[in-house]
């Protein structure tokens, strides 16, 4: 894959914010490429957006990342229109109203700088690191294997059914179907809610979309309608809890202290919504995104099925390639000097993530698919830091677990259309809908 440089383009015509753009025709990767060449730290000023610099280099993003002393996330967490500031800070409030607190009380611990983000994430941190996610690997590839298995009867059922007009859906019928099992069962969530779960985080991340709202809605509204709802699940789950707690990570959060003190019941709900929705968001993202790029690589998916011990490394190049986290944003607390620029006191920078990961500087032939890439030390989980995802390990167990599994059915997957992608989320590059069936030998 190479991307050619777009005829004409200039620092002045380049456009990163454009959500219809993610969607319509995919990452602006030739903007990226001219930022990175000509203006790595590039004071971006476009309509809609408060004004804020560019990070798209890698040892930049890394940099900024590894210092929270100097780029703080309590202010502004990720990029949004200046349109949908005020609307934050109301449902903000609105939460808050039913939670107690204040505000401006962090919504979670990502809006934490350290030494407080540190305490709040080794509250659960032990449920996350690799030892954990070796006890759990055969439970995972167990249910792994049935899905798998359920996912390649439904596309040889269907293909038998409608032949050439066959489509099944990768996200709902596979990609799913274990980020949303595992976090809900590690959460220790009933199974018969975890349907809804998945529901919610649909909603949560995509409520620009008319396709997560009821008629007549409004995002605003979508999104204050999905927080009241699994507000009040929450308090029924704790409750339930609060009599039988067990190893799980609602337990966790209900015997926690921080400072000697317990955490506040709006702290436990943002907590655990947050350990919910983004346990299953980015890596049933990033599974959809990795049958895509094997199918659209058959060489490369070739390799994979001839050879098991690709998968980890496949699923690190599927990270890299995919890049489902787009951005996110800091505020810095000084004045900082990067690249000859100066970055004022109380301006933002945006790290962007994809960039990042098609630098040149750091992966050779950075637009070439690889799955036995050595040394991909890509940003899918952040640029290390403070703020590396808590879930890492759990993402690659998923994912070595499904590609795994998938192996054997690989080549007998087509694609039927290009993905559907969320409308109007600068966040996250969800995937809503990917169609394939089945190919006959």
């Amino acid at each position: 894959m190479v991307i050619a440089e777009a005829p004409g383009l200039t620092l002045d015509a380049v456009d990163i914010t454009d959500a219809d753009r993610y969607r319509d025709i995919g990452y602006p990767w030739a903007e990226w490429d001219l930022l990175r060449r000509e203006a790595p730290v590039y004071w971006y000023q476009r309509p809609g957006f408060e004004p804020f610099w560019a990070i798209t280099k890698h040892a930049d993003i890394r940099y900024i990342s590894s210092h929270p002393e100097l780029f703080s996330n309590t202010q502004m967490l990720r990029l949004n229109k200046a349109s949908k500031l005020a609307s934050a800070q109301r449902q903000r409030e609105a939460g808050t109203n039913r939670t107690g607190g204040h505000p401006d009380d962090p919504p979670d611990f990502i809006y934490m700088d350290p030494p407080e983000h540190r305490q709040h994430r080794s509250l659960v941190a032990r449920h996350f690191t690799p030892r954990m996610m070796k006890m759990l690997e055969d439970h995972f590839a167990h249910m792994a294997e049935n899905y798998v298995s359920d996912f390649a009867d439904k596309v040889v059922a269907d293909f038998a059914e409608r032949g050439s007009k066959s489509a099944v859906d990768v996200v709902h019928e596979l990609s799913a179907k274990l980020p949303v099992a595992a976090i809900c069962s590690m959460g220790g969530v009933p199974e018969e809610d975890w349907d809804q779960i998945f529901e919610w985080t649909e909603v949560l991340v995509g409520a620009e979309d008319p396709e997560y709202r009821l008629p007549g809605e409004t995002p605003s509204q979508a999104s204050q309608r999905i927080s009241v709802e699994w507000f009040h699940y929450n308090n029924s789950l704790i409750e339930e809890r609060k009599r039988n707690l067990g190893d799980d990570l609602l337990s966790d959060l209900l015997r926690a202290e921080v400072d000697g003190r317990k955490l506040t019941p709006g702290e436990i709900h943002g907590y655990f919504v947050l350990l919910l929705a983004a346990g299953n968001e980015t890596t049933r993202n990033s599974i959809s995104g990795g049958v895509k790029a094997l199918i659209d690589h058959p060489e490369q998916m070739q390799m994979l099925v001839d050879d098991a011990s690709l998968v980890p490394s496949a699923v690190e190049e599927i990270l890299r390639w995919t890049s489902i986290v787009i951005q996110f944003q800091r505020t810095a607390v000084e004045d900082v000097e990067l690249r000859g620029q100066t970055i004022r006191k109380g301006e933002s920078v945006v790290l962007w993530y994809p960039s990042a990961n098609r630098d040149e500087d750091v992966f050779e032939d950075p637009y070439r698919f690889d799955i036995t890439r050595e040394d991909n030390d890509h940003f899918a989980f952040g640029g290390y830091g403070e703020h590396f995802c808590l879930g890492a390990n759990l993402a690659r167990w998923e994912m070595r677990s499904i590609f795994h599994a998938l192996r054997p059915i690989l080549p007998q997957l087509e694609l039927t259309a290009d993905p559907e992608h969320v409308i109007g989320f600068l966040h996250v590059g969800g995937i809503k809908r990917q169609m394939v069936r089945y190919r006959p030998a």
